[in-house]
C-alpha cells in the first residue's frame, strides 16, 4: 500500500494545469515517486493516473492499459491520427462515473522518463486512449469537462450526497467506540 492520497472531484486542484517538472527534479527520487504512483493506480484497477490525481502538480504521469507500465514526464502531443476511437472511459478521480468519448487513434509523444532521458513515441489504440485521457488532467480537464453543465451538476450532487453518507457512519462508528 501506497501513502499516495488520490484527489477526486470537486477538487479545485483537478481544474488547474500542472506544472513542467524542472531539469533539476529528475533523478531517483522521482522514479520512486512515480512508481509509487503506478502501485496507487494497481492497487486502485486503474489503468493510468496524472501527478494531479495523486496530488502532485507536476506534468507526469503513469499508465498500464494492459500492455505494460510507462511513466511520462512533460508529455506533449507532436503528431496525431486524423482517425478516432470512442472508449467508454472512467477515471479514478470520478468514482461512479463513465462516459464515452471519442480521442485520436494514434498520437505521438514526446516526453522524458524520471530520469530524465528524452522519448518519442508512438501510441496506438487504447494506449493512445489512455494517454490521452491523463495528458487532459494536466490540462486541468476531467470527464465532467465533456458533459453537459445538467449532467455534471447531477453527477456533483450525487457525490456530495454520497460523501455526507459516509462521513456520517465514520462519526457514527467512531461515537461506538467511546
Amino acid at each position: 500500500m501506497t501513502d499516495i492520497q488520490l484527489v477526486f472531484v470537486p477538487d479545485a486542484r483537478l481544474k488547474k494545469a500542472s506544472e513542467a517538472v524542472d531539469a533539476s527534479e529528475f533523478g531517483e527520487e522521482l522514479e520512486k515517486h512515480m512508481n509509487n504512483m503506478l502501485n496507487k493506480m494497481y492497487e486502485l484497477n486503474g489503468v493510468g493516473l496524472a501527478g494531479v490525481q495523486a496530488g502532485d502538480m507536476r506534468r507526469l504521469l503513469v499508465a498500464d492499459p494492459g500492455t505494460g507500465a510507462i511513466m511520462l514526464v512533460n508529455p506533449e502531443v507532436v503528431e496525431k491520427s486524423e482517425e478516432t476511437v470512442s472508449y467508454e472511459e472512467g477515471c479514478l478521480s470520478l468514482p461512479g462515473f463513465q462516459l464515452k468519448v471519442e480521442r485520436n487513434e494514434n498520437i505521438k509523444v514526446k516526453y522524458k522518463t524520471p530520469l530524465g532521458e528524452e522519448v518519442e513515441k508512438e501510441f496506438f489504440g487504447i494506449e493512445a486512449v489512455v494517454v490521452q485521457h491523463e495528458m487532459d488532467h494536466l490540462d486541468g480537464i476531467t470527464l465532467l469537462n465533456k458533459v453537459s453543465k445538467l449532467k455534471r451538476d447531477i453527477y456533483l450532487r450525487k457525490i456530495k450526497k454520497f460523501k455526507r453518507r459516509i462521513k456520517r457512519r465514520i462519526k457514527q462508528r467512531t461515537q461506538a467506540y467511546y
